[in-house]
Parts: C-alpha cells; structure tokens; sequence
C-alpha cells in the first residue's frame, strides 16, 4: 500500500530510473521481507505486482527476476552472479597480501561495530568501513597502513564514470564467529560487484548468490554481484573468526554513456552537465597528493 501512495507513485515519473525511487524502494523491502521468512511464492506474486507497474505506457521497475531486486536499476548491465575476478588484476597483489592485511585487521578490532543487524539471522556479525561515502578513514589508515597504501591507488575502480548511488564503491572488512548467519539480501543498484577476499576463516564459511553456493577460501577472493540475493552461513563446527576485505566496485559495463537515458542519479544531480574531463583531472590531483603522502611518510 505504501509503494502505491500518490507521492511514491509519483517518482515514477519524476525520478531517474537511475535514482532511488520510492515504490521500487518499498517493494524491495517488501520481497527481502518474504524472502527472509522463506515465502517464496508471495515474494514471486510480489516481484510481479512491482514489474508490471507502469507510466506512460513504459515499464517502471525493469528487475529480471524474484533473485535480483536492488533499490535501483540501471539498464544495460549484464547481470550475472559470479564473476571473474581477473577483471580486477589489483586483486591477484591483494590475495598475495592477505596475511599483511589480516595482522593489520587484527590491530584494528576493537573498532568493529554490530553490522546490519536487521540482516542478521543469528551469531555475531561486524564490520569495519575503511573507505565509504567516497572518503577514507584516516584514522583507521594511520592502523593499516599497508592496506591503504595497496588500495588508495585503486578507487575509484572507473574515473570519470559518475557513481549510481553513494554505496558506488566502498571499503568495508567483515567479520563473523562460529554459528553466524547472515540472511538472504540484495545491494543497492545492479551497479555494483563485491570482490570478497577471505582473510581467514573461510573454510567454515559459505556464500550464496542467487541459486549458486561456494565456500571461501583463506587469501582467495570470490567476485559476485550483490544486486542478487546473497547470504551467508558460517560452521558451528568452526574454531575459528571469519575475516574478509570486501570491496565494493562499479560495474565492468559501467560508463558514461549508460546514463545516455537518464537526467540524474543519486549522487551526479545534472548528467548532462557532467564533465568527464574533469572528473579525470581531480582524480589525478587526488593520487598526486597521496604520492606526496606516501613520499613525505617514506
């Protein structure tokens, strides 16, 4: 009933598709909800419901299937679950650093927080943001300098290609303890891949995408797409804390001419002022002054 309020109905019409939308917001929300309580047929009818909405004679809400409802949609991107990590060849340095980073964590766990608890099934569950709202933690760095130093040069992952929403890209370590289940949910956009790089742990530790399941590996990454459900189960079995880096990147197909259709998103209010030129000069400026950093340290 909320999605289908006249205010809601109307950002239909008013809004981007590449924004955040008010009745695609609620009928997320919806769907997660019935997936959650495992109400697979009624999260189905509900999916329907959104995908037949209408303006003007155009489909609103464009998600492909029950498995995959992100807040917002972005046409043209493939979607599929898993992907192939060698897209990203920073990742080969980092899975060749995973014991660098973990000490690194390790010296930084008395700032892990209770991570989105309403996601969370039972066990413990806790993240740490290294890198979100396009700023660093400064202070977190200054306590993994390693790590920061092999990640700065690498976001954002495509200069000069405007962000969906402010989730875009982020920087966040996961961690979870024997008995920990995380329940089945779906990011942002579809414009977004998480290369999850297991620290530790993740022998005990499954992951679902879609209708798919894999089990970490200790210093390997797993790149999947989160606007599929996904979740999480880690071993009562295991001894052993889960540690994993995730990053959270901008889509392979991502570029300017995918908002062509679009007038706004979340984060860039005027596309069609939007000038790749310099966007690409302020992310030369930026890996400047981390260049002086980096020298000034050294």
């Amino acid at each position: 009933e909320v999605a289908h309020h006249p205010a809601c109905i109307s950002e239909l019409e008013l809004k981007s598709q590449a924004q955040t939308r008010c009745a695609q917001k609620w009928y997320k929300i919806a769907i997660h909800s019935l997936t959650v309580q495992g109400k697979m047929s009624e999260a189905q009818a509900m999916w329907q419901r959104a995908t037949s909405l209408t303006a003007n004679g155009v489909q609103q809400i464009r998600w492909p299937s029950p498995l995959q409802t992100p807040t917002v949609w972005v046409d043209g991107l493939r979607s599929q679950p898993f992907w192939d990590c060698g897209k990203w060849p920073f990742l080969a340095s980092l899975e060749a650093s995973a014991s660098t980073i973990l000490r690194e964590v390790r010296k930084a766990a008395a700032r892990f927080a209770t991570a989105y608890p309403y996601l969370r099934k039972q066990g413990t569950w806790q993240d740490l943001f290294l890198y979100r709202g396009q700023d660093w933690d400064t202070s977190l760095c200054d306590v993994m300098p390693q790590t920061c130093r092999f990640l700065v040069p690498e976001l954002p992952t495509k200069p000069g290609v405007p962000y969906t929403t402010v989730y875009n890209e982020e920087i966040v370590i996961f961690r979870t303890e024997p008995g920990a289940a995380i329940g089945a949910h779906c990011g942002s956009s579809n414009a977004v891949v998480n290369l999850h790089l297991t620290l530790t742990g993740g022998k005990s530790a499954l992951l679902r995408v879609g209708e798919e399941e894999v089990q970490l590996q200790d210093g390997k990454a797993v790149c999947f797409q989160d606007s599929f459900f996904h979740s999480l189960e880690h071993g009562r079995d295991s001894d052993a804390e889960r540690i994993s880096l995730v990053l959270r990147v901008m889509h392979p197909d991502l570029e300017v001419d995918t908002y062509k259709q679009y007038h706004q998103t979340d984060v860039v209010s005027d596309l069609k002022s939007w000038d790749r030129a310099d966007a690409l000069a302020q992310e030369v400026e930026r890996l400047r002054r981390e260049y002086r950093k980096l020298a000034s340290a050294a």
